[in-house]
């Protein structure tokens, strides 16, 4: 998506002297311009679209696809767009009264509709019980996004705006809310630790469900043992990464445990292929003599 703002036009004695080099200088400060308030819009609107990425599953839970409906998954889910949604309404209305200044209110009706949608969209999210109606809210909410960016562009072209006037207008708006949003914030990062660690907790009282019955029919478990206690440690260093909201520490955490679960999954698979072994009698075929 390119955006430019339209600069001064050179005519009379002006213009000819700047001839070709002059008409390329424009170009290439033309172009510049273009990237960076592209760049600024883009920047200043990112939190608008819902990455999935944010709020996953990260482990399969008991029960399958249980986290499709388990209600704390769920108020995580709903958290995170109430504050997405908050702070992608504030953006949005920094730059409405932007387009709205620069076009004497003639440019904001496309942007208010779509602004609209947006937010009623966000809160028909807080009523869903799925995790797959929130999963496709959050499509609606990146595409009201998307056109929202488009219209906003083509906006600032018609009426000649700046990317660094719509910026300082959609920071202010963000500013002017950020209460409400370090509210809405600190209750996601709430919801979204608890729902997380309570399925860790789930998931670490299964496997051991599973070591606990193996042993009882004579396995040596030391082994998965010993990867389930690397789990657990990995558990709390998720938690860590949770409670100081480092984003970089819980992918790294959750991948870890990824692959200690595949660890864990693949040895109680031999395990219990080694004990069919064991308790399959074998039966002995002697042969018919021969009159």
């Amino acid at each position: 998506m390119e955006i430019y703002t339209r600069g001064p036009a050179t005519s009379g004695a002006d213009a000819s002297l700047h001839g070709v080099h002059g008409a390329s200088f424009d170009n290439n400060t033309r172009v510049k311009k273009m990237n960076h308030t592209r760049i600024i819009l883009i920047g200043s609107l990112c939190m608008i679209c819902l990455v999935a990425a944010v709020m996953p599953v990260a482990a399969s839970p008991v029960g399958g696809n249980a986290w499709n409906t388990n209600p704390e998954h769920i108020t995580a889910m709903q958290a995170f767009v109430a504050y997405a949604g908050a702070k992608g309404q504030a953006q949005m209305d920094g730059a409405i009264s932007y387009i709205g200044t620069i076009s004497n209110g003639a440019g904001t009706a496309p942007l208010s509709a779509i602004e609209s949608q947006f937010t009623g969209t966000v809160t028909s999210v807080q009523s869903m019980t799925t995790g797959e109606e929130i999963q496709q809210a959050e499509s609606q909410l990146k595409s009201d996004r998307t056109n929202f960016m488009s219209t906003a562009k083509s906006s600032l072209q018609e009426y000649n705006g700046t990317g660094k006037a719509l910026e300082q207008n959609i920071n202010a708006s963000v500013m002017a809310q950020s209460a409400t949003l370090q509210g809405l914030e600190n209750t996601w990062w709430t919801d979204r630790q608890t729902a997380r660690m309570d399925l860790f907790a789930t998931n670490d009282q299964r496997r051991e469900g599973v070591l606990s019955n193996l042993t009882a029919k004579g396995i040596d478990v030391s082994q998965a043992q010993a990867v389930e206690n690397q789990i657990q440690q990995e558990g709390t260093v998720l938690n860590a990464a949770l409670t100081s909201r480092d984003e970089s520490a819980i992918k790294a955490a959750n991948e870890d445990l990824a692959t200690l679960n595949q660890q864990f999954a693949s040895i109680i698979k031999t395990y219990r292929a080694e004990h069919r072994i064991r308790v399959t009698p074998t039966t002995t075929i002697t042969p018919v003599a021969t009159l």
